[in-house]
């Protein structure tokens, strides 16, 4: 054994440190005046540093073998071996997923990297959540709690005895891509999500129906955590183009909270009840006719149309779409905003009266320029066009594209200058008019605000004063009779009851004083609004001459 040994390390360049040494000096001129600086001032043996190195990039080199190696062999198993579906980012499924993960996985699992914010990122899953936890201190809550959610990558869990694996893919368009270190960096580590990144969702095995079942779960998780809400959503113009960007989650309000007639509001809440019902469409269907249903809500500002869309939407557990007819800017985008909704839905077309007021030719002696809402009180004028036009709108309602199922509330501050075309049959099927807040439904509003709540949190900084019910009946009714007929709108009656609402008897003793104070600025309100109309007739020297037409309430 001996023999072997020695004839190895007789071999040139391969008997240990001396003969690397050799081997260096002889091929690297000035090596030996860089061993001596070495050894000197650094103290290092300058062959160990370069094995070192060697050794190093030699395991470098082989470990970018084996990464590729590795991802040769995992897209093998995906490619073969797995089922996905993949999610839009701009879809509420994806959403949902994100939401159930952040819900689910992320607290019991010891995720190593997480996207962290104090607010959402253009999702509702923060609003899920608060749903989901109910705290004691919620009054005194100034700032969101802190919320986590996958990054980028993959995040694989354990769901019904299978494994998932969900990537959340960055967007390559990113335009903090550019400020990379490295091309090869992990997004994880240099981009947060911008909460609309696409999804994949990945299972062990060769059918996608654990990948459906998974979905539905998520599904059903984000609609029980909804139970309690109401989905409000909002157009918005981005990027030059109309779409549904922002969701609100609004908690349900009882239609017991909207003050109005009675018989209107039963009449109202039957006809929708019917209207959804499954027999409804297939009657519909059957016969030929459009399955749509609309509604125009009409009245002064103030008397809660916006609110009865609201508690509608909660009523029957529908989303509720909102579209500000004046902040759309053309036909196409309206189009776009009514082809993207879904199968039933509300629909709330808010200030209709800025594209559908009577066209020009029925009104030739009233120039279209000088218009302005104070003046279709007194000829049934019409208002300046909107940059959504009356036939772009009849179109989105019943024209050959309209979608079918939904049911679309208009509202209106003046009923009686809306064109015909707008308000027959078919696009408005029942007119309702929301006027100023009667005696009985302020009674009603008495008794609402000062009733106890059977869970009143016990740290209100001002509790609201103990009396019994026979005391607030007594209450109520003397405040109700100390309110005017046809003279307040719901939402003033309220805002006096909201700085009272403590305190009952200070209410009804005060009532009277306000009532004057409210009813004197109102007049002065109505003179101001009078002489500037005069003034601008006399100046623009338009002969009105037609007697003054009065908006009537419409029937339905």
């Amino acid at each position: 054994m001996a023999q072997p040994t020695r004839s190895i390390a007789s071999f040139p360049y391969l008997g240990g440190a001396g003969s690397l040494r050799r081997l260096f000096e002889q091929t690297t001129p000035g090596f030996n005046t860089l061993q001596s600086f070495f050894s000197k001032w650094l103290k290092l043996d300058i062959t160990t540093l370069a094995m070192a190195l060697t050794v190093f990039g030699a395991i470098s080199t082989g470990s970018q073998h084996l990464k590729g190696l590795a991802y040769e062999v995992y897209n093998w198993i995906v490619r073969f071996f797995t089922a996905s579906v993949s999610i839009p980012g701009s879809d509420r499924l994806n959403r949902e997923v994100l939401n159930w993960i952040g819900a689910k996985v992320l607290v019991r699992q010891q995720t190593r990297i997480l996207t962290a914010s104090s607010e959402p990122i253009q999702n509702d899953a923060w609003e899920f959540r608060r749903a989901a936890i109910r705290r004691i201190d919620y009054h005194q809550e100034k700032r969101l709690p802190i919320q986590y959610l996958p990054t980028f990558g993959i995040t694989w869990f354990f769901h019904d005895h299978k494994i998932f694996l969900v990537r959340r893919i960055a967007d390559p368009r990113s335009a903090m891509r550019s400020f990379h270190m490295s091309a090869d960096s992990a997004d994880q580590y240099v981009v947060p999500p911008a909460g609309h990144e696409p999804l994949v969702v990945m299972c062990l095995g060769r059918s996608v129906q654990p990948i459906k079942r998974f979905l539905n779960t998520c599904r059903d998780f984000a609609d029980k955590q909804r139970e309690a809400f109401v989905t409000v959503h909002a157009s918005r113009n981005l990027f030059h183009r109309e779409g549904w960007d922002t969701t609100i989650l609004r908690p349900i309000r009882p239609l017991e909270t909207v003050h109005m007639d009675k018989k209107t509001k039963d009449e109202l809440v039957l006809d929708i009840d019917n209207y959804l019902k499954p027999a409804t469409r297939r009657f519909y269907t059957n016969r030929g006719i459009p399955y749509r249903r609309g509604y125009l809500l009409h009245g002064p500002p103030g008397t809660g149309k916006t609110s009865l869309s609201i508690a509608l939407a909660g009523r029957f557990g529908l989303d509720l779409f909102m579209i500000n007819i004046p902040t759309v800017s053309q036909d196409i985008d309206l189009d776009r905003l009514f082809t993207s909704l879904p199968p039933q839905c509300i629909v709330l077309l808010e200030d209709i009266d800025a594209v559908g007021i009577k066209r020009t030719r029925e009104l030739p002696d009233i120039p279209l320029e000088v218009k302005d809402p104070k003046e279709i009180r007194k000829v049934g004028g019409q208002l300046r066009p909107g940059r959504v036009t009356l036939s772009g709108l009849l179109n989105v309602l019943d024209g050959v594209t309209s979608q079918e199922g939904r049911i679309v509330l208009m509202t209106s501050n003046f009923a009686d200058a809306l064109d015909d075309a707008l308000v027959r049959p078919g696009r408005i099927d029942k007119i309702i008019f929301m006027g100023n807040i009667s005696k009985d439904a302020a009674e009603e509003m008495f008794l609402r605000f000062y009733a106890p709540e059977p869970n009143d949190e016990p740290n209100m900084a001002e509790p609201c004063a103990k009396i019994s019910s026979e005391q607030l009946q007594t209450l109520a009714i003397e405040f109700k009779s100390q309110v005017p007929a046809d003279t307040l709108t719901p939402a003033q009656l309220q805002g006096f009851l909201l700085n009272h609402r403590h305190h009952p008897e200070t209410a009804v003793s005060m009532f009277q004083s306000w009532i004057m104070d409210e009813t004197a600025l109102m007049d002065n309100t109505r003179e101001i609004e009078t002489g500037g109309d005069k003034l601008k007739a006399s100046t623009t020297g338009d002969d009105i001459g037609a007697p003054e037409k009065a908006c009537h309430p419409v029937g339905g």
